[in-house]
């Protein structure tokens, strides 16, 4: 049984260093959707000058989420570009409840079934994770690592909770290779 036609949206949720980034590449190619990250964006933006891009640097340096109405912003015009028939697989959205409500009301108001896969891995996963990679944002630091955790459960569970509470989520476990999780992902869509 294949996957359901309607779902054109997926989005990756779970903890830093869950690998996220890794699975929404992986199934954007195979589902031949576009894939989106408001943490690419912000990387981005952190990487330029001026005021924004220096307010950007400031929290994202410490490890802390943006304000929900900024990853909304990027999230809400990406999907308005969108066409009915083109999927998309977001990373990086919903990390805040109020984030989650607006990203429930966008999709729903322009049609867009979706999806959440949750990838659970414990903190010490995460930990060990973070320190092993360096993409060159400064997020391989333990205390910064702590601090993106205390986020997660302060902000991203509550938003998680929110897309439970939608019958939205499906769980997934993040501490295979990410090959195995990949085939997990793929077997929960039925594909």
């Amino acid at each position: 049984m294949a996957m359901n036609p309607k779902i054109n949206t997926i989005l990756m949720m779970g903890k830093t260093g869950s690998g996220k980034g890794t699975q929404s590449e992986l199934l954007a190619k195979k589902l031949g959707y576009q894939i989106f990250s408001t943490g690419d964006e912000f990387r981005k933006l952190r990487k330029q000058e001026g005021f924004l891009a220096g307010r950007v640097r400031e929290a994202y340096d410490q490890g802390l989420l943006m304000p929900h109405w900024f990853a909304s912003y990027f999230f809400e015009s990406a999907f308005l570009k969108l066409s009915p028939e083109e999927g998309i697989v977001c990373e990086g959205i919903g990390r805040k409840e109020a984030e989650a409500v607006l990203f429930n009301d966008v999709a729903t108001w322009l049609a867009r079934d979706y999806l959440v896969f949750e990838l659970v891995v414990s903190d010490e996963e995460v930990v060990r994770r973070m320190l092993a990679r360096d993409r060159g944002d400064g997020l391989n630091d333990e205390e910064k690592i702590k601090v993106r955790l205390r986020e997660y459960r302060e902000f991203t569970e509550p938003a998680i909770n929110f897309f439970k509470s939608q019958g939205k989520v499906i769980s997934i476990d993040g501490t295979p290779s990410p090959e195995q999780i990949h085939v997990g992902i793929l077997k929960a869509l039925k594909m």
